[in-house]
C-alpha cells in the first residue's frame, strides 16, 4: 500500500530556457523541502547546460537526466500552481504565455549562467555563485512561504 503524498505548495520554476536557472530551483525545492513539490520550465526550452550539472553534482544533486520543457508544455498538463517563480529578469518574465490560472507570482532576477564569459574554472566558478545564490532564495523561501 502506497503512502498518500501531502504536498502543500506546487511551484513552477521559469526562465529563458530551462537550461539552469529554472532547473537548479526546481532540484533545491525537491530536495530541501517534503512540503513542496516543484517542476521547471522555460519560454524557448533549450539544452541542459552541462556546467550547471556539473556545478549541481559538486554539491551531490544531480539533474544530469532532467530534460528542458516549454512552458506551454507544461501548462497543457492543466496542472495548477500556487507559486510561478521568475528566475530570469521581470522583463524576459514578461515574454511569457499567459498562465492560466490563478498564482502567486515572483521574480528573483539572478544572472543567466549562458552569459559568462571565460575559461571552464572561471565559468564553473561564477555558475557556483549563481547556484548557492538560488540555494539561498528557495531556502528563504521554504522559511516564510506561509506568509506569502
Amino acid at each position: 500500500m502506497c503512502a498518500e503524498i501531502n504536498i502543500k505548495i506546487k511551484i513552477l520554476c521559469i526562465c529563458i530556457h530551462n537550461s539552469a536557472r529554472s532547473q537548479m530551483a526546481e532540484a533545491f525545492f525537491n530536495n530541501l523541502s517534503s512540503d513542496i513539490y516543484a517542476e521547471s520550465a522555460g519560454i524557448k526550452p533549450g539544452k541542459l547546460n552541462p556546467l550547471v550539472v556539473q556545478s549541481m553534482k559538486n554539491i551531490n544533486i544531480d539533474i544530469s537526466r532532467k530534460k528542458t520543457k516549454s512552458v506551454n508544455s507544461i501548462l497543457e498538463n492543466k496542472t495548477k500552481f500556487d507559486y510561478i517563480i521568475f528566475v530570469c529578469s521581470e522583463s524576459q518574465a514578461e515574454k511569457c504565455p499567459v498562465i492560466p490560472f490563478e498564482s502567486k507570482k515572483i521574480y528573483w532576477s539572478i544572472d543567466d549562467p549562458s552569459t559568462i564569459q571565460g575559461s571552464i574554472n572561471v565559468k564553473l566558478l561564477k555558475i557556483g555563485e549563481i547556484r548557492d545564490q538560488i540555494k539561498e532564495k528557495v531556502l528563504n523561501f521554504i522559511a516564510n512561504y506561509k506568509v506569502l
